[in-house]
């Protein structure tokens, strides 16, 4: 009940938004004081010859899948002064499966509150930002802070949280945040009960807390940089056959390297990051993690065109070493991040959680995502231990390529800031030795959104 009521309140404010931002201020102008707005999503995907890490081999979820996803966002934000925020906003998925059968997700869905915050800015001469509340937290390249909430997928990445951001100088800033996620969202309408921050399909009733300290430097122009400290705490949790699993606490430490020349035909990210910690069982934890990418440019090719190269390396767990843990603890990363048909095939059962991968890969890009681009990476991937069910550590190559647009529309089928836009993604990933399987896995996605 408790729950129903908030989320009213905030439809209530929705609709108070999309009201008030109606009405005529004195001077004739349209009040700002309450603005409002929204999205649909609408996504078609299409996967097969998913393999699984099991032996004997086989295929994942199922076989084929071919379904659709209907996502639909509603917000609204009160500013009670230059200095004073509220925004709050909910979130609605339902899915319609073509292959195979499933009734998961049907319409109508869940109705959740997806993010409601409270916004201080400006503070002491205007030095001091602070955000309290349900918000969506990305740093860097989001391979540790992005995803809140990676068991539902993209529905939602939210997470419980307060972020203090300090201007220390005028091109450095210093972000101090705190994180409190729960395995279950508590403020929605027509609950599924269902498990947002766990590892395996069983309802884990997990935990996950912590925070850090993110730096950013602008100081040198052609190397911008950025430097952290992140603490996470994961509670034990409960396994999909009634198992407690340990929890653990992870401390990471890194820092990422911008550089780039005068004339931007040169560019690289280069980011490193070492992780200690404890498991509640005694073992302790040790990983590292290399993500470094740099691009060149190809005018010959077209204006926007960028060739690159690229190694990304997290370790993974030694079955050697009973009393230590060398598998990388993604933290708040676990999404698709270089591929969809990772979260599906390589750790089918923990929702992304990113650990024991070496990816050494090259990619080409042209246009601009905003209007009409293009990415292709071609990479081989493998495993730093033998963790699978073939002989060797290969997994085999992934290719993937995407293709982000804008469509152009009248403006009177648009509001003031509306606009349409969507992605093309197909990926293939050529099992290798580690699967013990030969069928080429695909992944097809379109996905179309409209704004207003």
């Amino acid at each position: 009940m408790k729950r129903s009521i908030v989320v009213a309140a905030v439809l209530g404010v929705l609709t108070a938004g999309w009201v008030c931002a109606q009405e005529k201020a004195d001077d004739g102008r349209t009040a700002a004081w309450l603005t409002y707005g929204g999205d649909i999503r609408i996504r078609q995907a299409h996967f097969d010859e998913i393999p699984i890490v099991a032996d004997p081999p086989g295929v994942t979820r199922g076989g084929e899948n071919h379904f659709f996803r209907f996502r639909t966002r509603l917000w609204s934000q009160l500013d009670v002064d230059p200095s004073v925020h509220i925004y709050g906003r909910i979130c609605n998925e339902f899915r319609d499966y073509i292959d195979p059968d499933n009734t998961a997700m049907d319409a109508m869905d869940e109705i959740v509150l997806d993010n409601l915050y409270l916004d201080l800015v400006g503070l002491f001469g205007d030095k001091i930002d602070l955000r309290v509340g349900r918000q969506d937290l990305i740093y860097g390249t989001g391979k540790l802070v992005l995803e809140g909430t990676p068991k539902d997928g993209s529905r939602t990445i939210y997470m419980d949280a307060a972020r203090l951001r300090w201007r220390a100088a005028e091109k450095t800033s210093i972000d101090l945040f705190g994180i409190y996620n729960q395995a279950e969202n508590q403020l929605v309408v027509h609950s599924q009960d269902r498990d947002l921050t766990g590892y395996d399909a069983g309802f884990n009733d997990g935990t996950e807390s912590g925070g850090g300290l993110y730096v950013t430097n602008k100081d040198i122009e052609r190397m911008p940089f950025e430097v952290y400290y992140l603490f996470k705490d994961e509670s034990d949790w409960v396994n999909k056959v009634g198992t407690n699993q340990p929890g653990v606490e992870v401390h990471t430490a890194g820092f990422r390297l911008m550089p780039s020349t005068a004339d931007q035909k040169l560019s690289a990210s280069i980011e490193l990051a070492a992780q200690q910690g404890e498991m509640d069982d005694g073992v302790d934890q040790e990983a590292y993690m290399v993500d470094a990418v740099g691009k060149i440019a190809a005018p010959a090719i077209a204006a926007s065109a960028k060739f690159s190269a690229g190694y990304y390396m997290i370790t993974g767990d030694d079955p050697e070493t009973a009393d230590k843990d060398e598998g990388w603890n993604p933290l708040w990363s676990r999404f698709p991040q270089y591929s969809e048909l990772y979260v599906y095939a390589f750790d089918a059962e923990a929702a992304g959680r990113w650990s024991n991968v070496t990816l050494p890969h090259v990619g080409f890009e042209v246009g601009d995502p905003k209007k009409l681009g293009t990415k292709v990476l071609l990479g081989y991937m493998l495993a730093g231990e033998d963790d699978g069910p073939g002989d060797g550590k290969t997994r085999g190559w992934l290719g993937t390529v995407r293709t982000d647009f804008t469509i152009p529309i009248s403006e009177k089928l648009l509001t003031k800031n509306g606009r349409l836009y969507g992605h093309l993604l197909a990926e293939v990933f050529s099992p290798e030795d580690y699967y013990n399987v030969d069928d080429l896995a695909h992944f097809v996605r379109w996905e179309l959104s409209y704004q207003f």
